[in-house]
């Protein structure tokens, strides 16, 4: 969802993307954000991720198999496709949604020494606990978890911030929901409907 979005602004408004001063993401959008903001070829990012869902389609029990392992898989992905100076065009604009492990507390990390500490933050911000392993990530010596856990939309402290989720609700752009439902969920700073 995320990278059909950033594709569509890209070729729609392209100027919404080449002109912002902060581009955040938690997750998958954290992913795509890092994408955005390093210059890495959306269509080889969507043909990626196709890969890998046919990867883990091969298996028994799918990306549930003990064999199918993401954060690998993630973490080669991204040091082939990120280029080498990839810390340094993130700096100060690319934003990362973390989730602290020793207590839960949301961090934002938009400052990245090397292409390692960056590939390692996309790496933190998508791990799952349980599903990608018992024990979490560190960035920096501390361990953290996939940052949709604690704020699955980050933004910028001025709040002029275009949102983008992939679940119906209150976000500026989401899929739409036919029905009328009156039902609305908020959860880690995300509107479900």
């Amino acid at each position: 969802y995320h990278i059909g979005v950033a594709s569509c602004l890209l070729e729609q408004a392209p100027f919404l993307v080449h002109n912002a001063r902060h581009i955040y993401g938690a997750s998958a959008g954290a992913l795509t954000a890092t994408a955005l903001v390093t210059g890495v070829s959306l269509g080889k990012t969507g043909t990626g991720i196709i890969d890998v869902a046919k990867e883990a389609r091969k298996r028994f029990l799918g990306p549930m198999h003990p064999s199918f392992n993401l954060v690998k898989i993630e973490r080669h992905m991204l040091r082939r496709t990120l280029p080498d100076d990839c810390h340094q065009r993130a700096n100060g604009r690319l934003g990362i949604s973390l989730t602290r492990v020793t207590d839960g507390e949301n961090v934002l990390v938009s400052h990245f020494n090397n292409k390692e500490e960056l590939v390692q933050a996309c790496v933190c911000s998508a791990y799952i606990p349980v599903y990608c392993g018992i024990i979490p990530p560190t960035l920096q010596g501390v361990r953290y978890v996939d940052g949709g856990i604690s704020d699955n939309l980050p933004q910028y402290e001025l709040k002029n911030t275009i949102t983008v989720s992939p679940f119906c609700g209150e976000s500026d752009i989401c899929p739409r929901d036919s029905s009328t439902n009156i039902h609305e969920l908020r959860f880690t700073n995300t509107s479900i409907q």
